[in-house]
Order: C-alpha cells, then structure tokens, then sequence
C-alpha cells in the first residue's frame, strides 16, 4: 500500500522516461535523496515540466512505497529557481557542482536535514551576493565533508600525535595530517603551505583577513577532489568543473 508525503526537494537529477514522463532525483528536508517519476512531465500541456528543473527548490507531493526504487510525484509547485545563477556561467558551474557532491555522495532515504537547510543557504548565496562563487563553493566543500563524516582535521599529526600550529603540514590520504617533522619520512599526497594553511582555518570560521585568492582556492578543492577520489576509487572527479 502507498504513503502520501509532502516535502522540500532540491532537483539533482532528470531523466526523460517514455514518451513525456520524467525520473528525477531530489535531496529533500525529510527524506534525504529520493528518485521519484512524474508523468506527463515533457507534456505541452504540463504544468510542472519547467517546475522540475535542476536547481530548483520544489515541494513535492509523492505516492511512496517500499517495494520500489522509484516514488511516484503526483503534485509539484516551485519554491526557489535561483535566476541569477542560471543566468550566470561561472556561478552555474559551482552550483552544479554542488548538486553533483549530493547525487553523486548522499545516501538514498537517509535524512540530512543540516545538509539540506546548508545547500539551500549556499544556493542562495550564490544567488543572491556578489561573493566570489568559488570561494562559496570551497566553504560549502569543507561543511559538506564533514557532513557526510570525511571532515579534514589539521589538528595534530597522525604519526607523532602532537599538535599541529603552523605549515609545512604534510597530508596522507590514508593516515591524515603529518607535522614537519613526521612528513620528511612518510608519503605525502598533498602539502599546506602556511597561505594554504590560513585559508582551510579561515574557510572554517568567518575570518575576512586572508586571502581568498582564486589560485588557492583551487588548490583546496583539487586537494578535496582527489581526497574524495581516495576514498571513492569509483568517483573521477567532479564533471561540472570540467565541463564548464
């Protein structure tokens, strides 16, 4: 037997399925990621087929069950559609890039309401400031690993155990920050400088005296990428950044 739900829903994913439905993947305040199709979608006539788009906030209203993988939209009415960013190519890049971390990393079913509310907020930041849309993306990088419980800690040496204050600091994917010391006789597959440093401490808090320079922060997310690519040997990388 079906459950009727109704929640909040970012769009991740579209999939044209037959002659006029669509497969969309949402991440929702109540659910987590769910796919869910709607019929009719593609339809002239429809009146939520420009409602389903990637990006939007929509609430949806959906027939569940558990016997199968795909839910069932019977209404759809939009909430945010972030103009702005659709509008704009370097910041169309960065939030697509976003809703590739949750479709590609979230867990279906499993709600994450922090998570939800978080991307929400940096959508809308990156819709509505002037701010640098990379460094929102970096900062909304860092919550999300630790959301998903793969939060990078500078702390202190995973070797020596003692606490880490300033760079050189080494990084191993498989046993984490090293001091200068410890980094001289291990692998490393990454190095903090001192700027490199200040900027993930900075990312971390709200301190505007360092320098968001777009080289670094490039830097700080390759460094995430390929840490993501360590423990995910299956994901190659985001495809927004690369595409766009």
């Amino acid at each position: 037997m079906s459950e009727i739900h109704k929640c909040e829903g970012i769009v991740l994913k579209k999939v044209n399925y037959g002659d006029s439905s669509v497969i969309i993947t949402f991440f929702t305040d109540e659910f987590g990621k769910i796919t869910a199709l709607k019929k009719g979608a593609r339809s002239p006539r429809s009146k939520t087929g420009n409602i389903l788009d990637y990006l939007n906030v929509v609430q949806i209203v959906f027939y569940s069950k558990q016997t199968r993988d795909v839910q069932l939209i019977s209404q759809a009415s939009l909430l945010k559609h972030f103009t702005v960013i659709k509008n704009d190519l370097e910041k169309y890049k960065y939030a697509l890039a976003v809703i590739e971390l949750l479709e590609r990393f979230s867990v279906e079913e499993e709600k994450h309401e922090r998570l939800y509310k978080g991307t929400v907020r940096i959508l809308e930041l990156m819709d509505k400031t002037a701010s640098l849309p990379l460094l929102l993306f970096t900062k909304y990088f860092v919550f999300f690993l630790k959301e998903i419980g793969y939060e990078i800690t500078l702390a202190e040496c995973a070797k020596c155990g003692a606490p880490i204050t300033k760079a050189p600091i080494g990084y191993n994917f498989e046993t984490g920050a090293l001091c200068e010391k410890c980094m001289q006789s291990q692998p490393l597959d990454f190095i903090f400088t001192q700027e490199l440093y200040e900027l993930f401490k900075a990312l971390r808090t709200k301190d505007s005296s360092v320098d968001y320079s777009e080289f670094r922060l490039k830097k700080l997310t390759a460094f995430f990428e390929k840490f993501l690519m360590y423990t995910h040997t299956e994901f190659k990388g985001l495809r927004s950044l690369k595409f766009y």
